[in-house]
């Protein structure tokens, strides 16, 4: 096991270990974000000189309580509100994978990774380490790799599963009344005079997109402008990003009223940037329509199993017939372990708390919620 920075590990050697969909562990995506905003660096294992594993690590940012606010992660175990951790996956990501060799050395590799992750924080100062905004499986995976590991959920996010022969009627695990909410919103996207067009990431169409996607983040706290956003995409293009991006530009009389840039990573797509332009309204359903619906049918048209659309503003993607899938940190502190009660205290509030918020669509809950109750 070693300490290294992302840039020094070959791109190939890296994205070898990345599994289909996990577009934001792969070595392009990490190193546009190094460009952008801060290095990365990685904890990698090997064996007999291979790569079998490895775990980019970052320091925390608490300037954002919705997104990487240890309060608002666990507002009911103060003890690790107060903790400082070492934050590992992609810098800023909401879905992270594990970076990891299949096969049966998997999980000693994985407890390897560990292991050298928490010594990685330790030597820097921190209480432990947080593997953050990991899918379920994936995280009870990586818990069980150490013995003073722990899974905690905090959050969930939207995903549309495609029909196994690509049907037509994209989002089929809706139900009749929300399949009717889709073709009454795209009719009426139609009479109000909207166009759709997919197209390239190209530095005209950055340029064109940054002002809208700067608006609706700014909307949420973010700072930095359309100049910001332009300076991410200039660095997705460095590191050839802009090959798996998509961009959807929606217009109305000729003018730019919202936007989604969308990534393919295998059989995925990612929706990563919106943007809407608030002065023109939202007759039509035009945000919608470019956000959720346009995406699944672009899914669809393409033959892909998934659309990944995010974290925010579930209820709305919920009914248009996404599924609500828990995420969890891996949690390992430098000195003890957590109470395991107030784990499963925890675990077991959280998912209620989403199984009650979600009650009306509970067809469209993973029933994974449903094994923090036991």
């Amino acid at each position: 096991m070693t300490t290294d920075a992302v840039e020094s590990i070959a791109a190939a050697e890296w994205d070898s270990l990345v599994r289909p969909g996990d577009l934001f562990q792969s070595h392009a995506w990490l190193r546009h974000l190094d460009d952008v905003i801060a290095p990365h660096s990685a904890v990698v294992v090997r064996r007999a000189g291979h790569l079998v594993a490895a775990m980019p690590v970052w320091e925390g940012d608490r300037s954002d309580p919705g997104l990487f606010n240890l309060p608002a992660f666990f507002p009911d175990m103060p003890e690790l509100g107060r903790a400082s951790f070492l934050w590992a996956g992609a810098r800023r990501s909401v879905r992270n994978g594990l970076l990891c060799e299949m096969g049966p050395q998997r999980p000693a590799a994985l407890s390897e990774l560990l292991s050298g992750a928490l010594a990685c924080a330790h030597d820097a100062g921190h209480d432990g380490v947080i593997v953050p905004y990991l899918p379920v499986n994936a995280a009870v995976e990586l818990a069980a790799a150490h013995r003073n590991a722990h899974c905690l959920v905090h959050s969930a996010d939207a995903t549309v599963y495609m029909s196994p022969n690509h049907a037509a009627e994209p989002n089929w695990y809706a139900s009749g009344h929300n399949r009717k909410r889709r073709r009454r919103e795209l009719r009426d996207f139609v009479a109000t005079g909207h166009t759709l067009e997919w197209t390239d990431l190209t530095p005209a169409v950055a340029a064109e997109v940054a002002p809208l996607i700067a608006n609706t983040r700014g909307k949420y706290g973010s700072s930095g402008g359309a100049a910001w956003i332009n300076r991410i995409f200039e660095a997705q293009r460095k590191f050839g990003l802009d090959e798996f991006a998509t961009v959807l530009l929606c217009r109305r009389n000729g003018a730019l009223v919202s936007v989604a840039v969308c990534y393919r990573h295998a059989d995925s797509l990612h929706g990563r940037y919106y943007g809407a332009d608030e002065s023109a309204g939202r007759i039509g359903s035009s945000y919608f329509v470019t956000t959720c619906h346009a995406p699944v049918g672009y899914a669809a048209q393409h033959g892909l199993r998934r659309v990944y659309l995010s974290t925010s503003s579930l209820e709305a993607k919920v009914r248009r017939g996404a599924m609500v899938e828990p995420l969890a940190a891996v949690v390992l502190l430098a000195r003890g372990r957590l109470y395991s009660g107030s784990v499963c205290a925890h675990n077991r509030k959280l998912a209620s708390e989403y199984l009650d918020r979600f009650s009306d669509y509970s067809y469209l809950l993973s029933p994974a919620w449903l094994d923090f109750l036991i």
